[in-house]
């Protein structure tokens, strides 16, 4: 797929301004070898839908049966994608469950397409070649109504939507029907079907600007002057394409209509600014046509450790200095004291460090074990572990939204929301609830562009209880808190005073109701500041050693794999006392068994030359069992 610049800047005259909103179109050519076939009814007649935590396969051949979760609440629809194989001329297909949930209106009667689209107004910024990644001004974005064949890429009224590049304004090769040799496969005849949507090869799909969301909000103290408007479609690649890196473009537009406003400047962080000994966090300014950090940077963002910044924005509204903003440094424990020891082969090894919160972890990283002592499993070979200390610094609790349910309301069967801009990075900990009935919530958290960002479940009791959330939210404007499937929590009609300040680093600004109601979610608990810290690693060795007394020794003295990573041909190495079978088995990153084999290894050092080159590349285990044990060995194929 792929969105067309020319369609962007000319269909229906090109983008239409207004004071404090844009309107735009967007056209999506499918310049690839097949359809993109999307189904809300699979090949078998089924349909798939989710209600939170749960999810219903329905025989549904036609597609006209309403769906409603059991326990009442919202569904999300899980769709298909029909994949087309061409070999020669036969023609074979395949469906994949796509990755995401859709949204579900049963009165619509077709499937739709959550962030068909996302759309940002930005401002260009100096030595940065890709448009998605300037400075945002703002962002909208577009449920997908239904995809249909609008036009065919040889129609008069789409002349020169498709291009062979999109994602160059300005440039790109015209393409017609004679230009795809599939033109028109898919059936050229896609439309608002529960069973069957899609865009056939060689046609596109419109989006005009005065459909629902098609637009981008213009901000206040967004002054006229010269912009960008950055616009990519299945932007989370929730379809499976050919190509995945052409589905956007970018064009210019001059705004001419907007306010005079002042200038403004900001600094925010994706994170919570707190950071360890040698640590950084990257930092961002509001859009600008240049920047002036007080570390002399002259880019949008930069990368800072411990230490208070400011920058000085120009933009068309003139030019403004931020407030300060502090990075603050977290303490970091000291490296443990440790020493390592010697076991005989078959025993378990009894390690010790210095520190208060230790953590060990073995050769390739895992944590295998905390505190002091920390009992190895039986060793039949060296080993290297690693212990570090950790430090958990606690933030700052605050509290804020509607503290309780009082005043008048119901117990609610769902899909709605509570709205509300994040003003600093933070952490939701937890929310109050009021159940009707016991039973597992869903709680999901929604950015402005309609992007779940986050979603917790949980098991709520009757009445009032607390369900813990722990989101990391990053700064931005029109979040949304909801619930999937079962509700049945209360939401209040009276007694509501929006906006509700939660600290300094978010408002609650109103419901998806408006400002009448409140749904579901009181008394937020919000956490800032505070992190995680871990010193230095330190490696305690373990040496085994064959010891007299101890029955059956192992023969082996030694093992080796190399080279790790390979192309997949590779050596092992063993050292044997005597004469053993050997049995060798690769198991996929799965744990299925790809490759078997067995050998009688001579006394001595043993190199066994493995050819694996046929295999996909990827992370396979290595298992190698002789005189009744087994080693496992990781090799990576690349």
């Amino acid at each position: 797929m792929t969105i067309s610049w020319y369609a962007l800047l000319n269909y229906l005259s090109g983008p239409n301004e207004q004071a404090g909103r844009i309107y735009i179109s967007g056209s999506t050519p499918n310049i690839g070898h097949g359809p993109l076939e999307v189904r809300g009814v699979d090949l078998n007649g089924y349909r798939r839908f989710t209600c939170g935590v749960d999810t219903f396969t329905v025989y549904d051949p036609s597609g006209s049966q309403q769906f409603a979760c059991p326990n009442g609440g919202t569904a999300k629809q899980l769709t298909t994608q029909r994949i087309f194989h061409k070999n020669g001329a036969t023609m074979t297909s395949t469906e994949r469950v796509m990755p995401q949930g859709m949204s579900y209106h049963p009165t619509h009667g077709h499937t739709h397409f959550d962030q068909w689209g996302i759309y940002s107004l930005r401002i260009a910024e100096t030595g940065v070649s890709d448009p998605r990644a300037w400075p945002i001004v703002n962002e909208g974005y577009k449920l997908g109504f239904c995809l249909m064949d609008y036009n065919s890429c040889s129609d008069g009224a789409a002349n020169n939507h498709c291009k062979d590049d999109n994602t160059v304004y300005n440039a790109g090769t015209t393409l017609h029907a004679a230009d795809f040799p599939n033109y028109g496969l898919g059936g050229a005849n896609y439309g608002c079907s529960m069973s069957r949507q899609g865009i056939s090869s060689g046609y596109l799909d419109i989006y005009s600007e005065y459909l629902d969301g098609m637009w981008i909000d213009i901000p206040a103290n967004t002054c006229n002057g010269n912009y960008w408007i950055v616009y990519e479609v299945d932007p989370l690649d929730v379809v499976k394409e050919e190509d995945e890196t052409n589905n956007w473009t970018a064009v210019p537009i001059t705004l001419t209509q907007q306010p005079a406003g002042s200038a403004t400047a900001q600094i925010t962080c994706d994170e919570q600014a707190y950071v360890c000994s040698g640590g950084e966090v990257r930092l961002k300014a509001n859009a600008g046509t240049s920047y002036q950090w007080s570390t002399g940077a002259t880019s949008n963002s930069i990368m800072a450790g411990p230490g208070t910044y400011t920058v000085t924005v120009t933009n068309y509204c003139g030019t403004a200095t931020s407030s300060p903003f502090t990075v603050t440094a977290l303490p970091q424990p000291a490296q443990p004291v440790a020493q390592g020891t010697t076991v005989c082969e078959g025993q378990s090894a009894e390690l010790t460090a210095t520190g208060t919160d230790l953590v060990w972890y073995n050769a390739v990283g895992d944590q295998v074990g905390s505190g002091s002592p920390f009992n190895t499993p039986p060793l039949f070979a060296g080993a290297t572990y690693y212990v570090a200390d950790q430090y958990n610094a606690p933030g700052n609790l605050i509290y804020g939204g509607k503290s309780s349910n009082s005043g008048s309301g119901e117990y609610h069967s769902g899909g709605q929301s509570l709205k509300f801009n994040a003003l600093a990075s933070f952490t939701l900990k937890s929310v109050m609830v009021y159940a009707g009935d016991p039973g597992v919530r869903t709680v999901e958290l929604v950015d402005g562009t309609g992007v779940m960002r986050a979603t917790r479940s949980a098991y709520v009791p009757l009445g009032m209880s607390r369900i813990t959330l722990d989101f990391d939210i990053t700064p931005g404007s029109n979040y949304l808190l909801n619930t999937a499937g079962f509700t049945d929590l209360w939401r209040s009609t009276s007694s509501i005073a929006y906006p509700y300040a939660v600290g300094t680093v978010a408002s609650i600004t109103t419901s998806s109701s408006g400002s009448g109601s409140y749904p579901y979610f009181y008394d937020w608990e919000v956490e800032i500041g505070g992190g995680f810290c871990e010193s230095v690693h330190t490696p305690v060795a373990v040496t085994v050693e064959v010891c007299s007394g101890i029955a059956e020794a192992l023969p082996l003295r030694g093992i080796e794999v190399y080279p790790n990573p390979n192309n997949g041909q590779f050596t092992l190495s063993l050292y044997l006392l005597t004469d053993t079978r050997v049995q060798l088995s690769l198991l996929d990153a799965l744990g299925r068994q790809v490759r078997t084999e067995s050998a009688m290894a001579p006394s001595g050092n043993w190199r066994h030359v493995m050819d694996h080159t046929d295999l996909p590349k990827g992370l396979y285990t290595l298992s190698i069992d002789l005189a009744g044990r087994r080693f496992l060995r990781r090799v990576v194929l690349e």
